[in-house]
């Protein structure tokens, strides 16, 4: 065959060959920046979220560590192909089709665990599987710590479009088996999604949201045998200081001032657990006003002493006598202070 012609021919088989990839392969151009439905409804997106574990709930650094695996779907009409030929299941790079452009918008260093990947049938729907692992962040509401229950968001943005443009589907939720989570310490509860606009400015324009949750209660029986216990432990050695006779000074100033330094020293170490708020939680009325009724027994000890010494001994007995019954009464409303104020 002679050489034009054979060099025509391989122009034209390559021609054939390069509409056919052109008809049945997306391109950057025709579907990456324009929604399935440009001009028309808003595309519908299906998010489900399978909570894998939750690791820890840091109070200190209001952020929780949870393994998620993701699940996005849409319908995109432009990637369908028509009749018997190809594969069932075709694969491309996340950023060679339209997405709706997500993000996790208080994940604190999310990683990304899987191929970023979406694969796409016959008819053009769309399914992208993602694995992210990392720290989320949780405005924790602290007040009734130890006794607190948490909302722990997961909050889904699209950073382009908004509500007029995707809309999260009634078939979007989160999955969990929450008797298996790791963190220890909490009993979980899942709750239904809410659809929201997200705005970083009142009346700017807004990202459509949705946000899943879990409910997370917090146990306290740790609690109770790490702070109430001590606590009542020391006001309790405050307590014994008034069962001394008045006229033993060193015995009766030691205990007192005992028990302040050891209620200084707790209440200290305990509060470095915690974040830096504006605001008392349970646990530091608990403390507060314990310091306060160990502070008025320190003074009533140091009044009893000096009475002894004065020749009013009767006197200083009967102070003392007093303050041992009004203590138990005193630590009863030290409690009931705590959880109604």
């Amino acid at each position: 065959m002679p050489i034009v012609p054979r060099v025509f021919l391989t122009i034209c088989l390559f021609a054939v060959a390069l509409g056919a990839y052109a008809q049945s392969s997306p391109t950057a151009g025709d579907l990456t920046g324009t929604r399935p439905s440009e001009g028309g409804a808003a595309d519908e997106i299906t998010v489900r979220i399978g909570l894998l574990d939750i690791a820890e709930i840091n109070d200190r650094e209001q952020v929780y560590m949870a393994d998620l695996f993701v699940e996005v779907k849409w319908q995109d009409p432009r990637l369908a192909v028509n009749g018997n030929a190809g594969a069932e299941l075709r694969t491309f790079p996340l950023d060679a089709i339209w997405n709706p452009r997500l993000t996790v918008i208080n994940s604190r260093g999310l990683d990304f665990l899987l191929p970023e990947v979406a694969t796409v049938d016959r008819q053009g729907k769309v399914t992208a599987r993602q694995r992210v692992a990392g720290p989320l962040a949780v405005d924790l509401d602290l007040r009734n710590f130890p006794f607190d229950t948490q909302r722990l968001p997961i909050n889904v943005v699209s950073y382009q479009y908004s509500q007029s443009e995707i809309v999260f589907s009634e078939e979007s939720e989160l999955v969990a088996r929450l008797d298996d989570l790791g963190g220890k310490g909490w009993t979980y509860e899942a709750v239904e999604p809410e659809r929201s606009v997200y705005r970083l400015k009142e009346g700017g324009r807004g990202g459509s949201q949705i946000s899943f949750a879990i409910m997370a209660e917090r146990q306290a029986g740790y609690y109770v045998l790490t702070l109430a216990l001590p606590m009542s432990l020391i006001l309790f050695l405050a307590w014994m200081a008034h069962w001394l006779p008045v006229d033993v000074i060193p015995p009766r100033m030691g205990t007192a001032t005992a028990s302040v330094f050891s209620l200084i020293a707790f209440g200290v170490s305990f509060r470095l657990t915690l974040p830096k708020i504006a605001y008392l939680t349970d646990a530091d009325r608990f403390v507060l006003y314990s310091t306060l009724l160990v502070l008025v027994s320190l003074a009533v000890v140091v009044v009893t002493i000096r009475w002894a010494n004065t020749d009013r001994k009767a006197a200083a007995e009967r102070l003392a006598r007093q303050a041992r019954q009004a203590f138990p009464f005193l630590y009863a409303l030290i409690i009931l202070l705590t959880f109604t104020t």
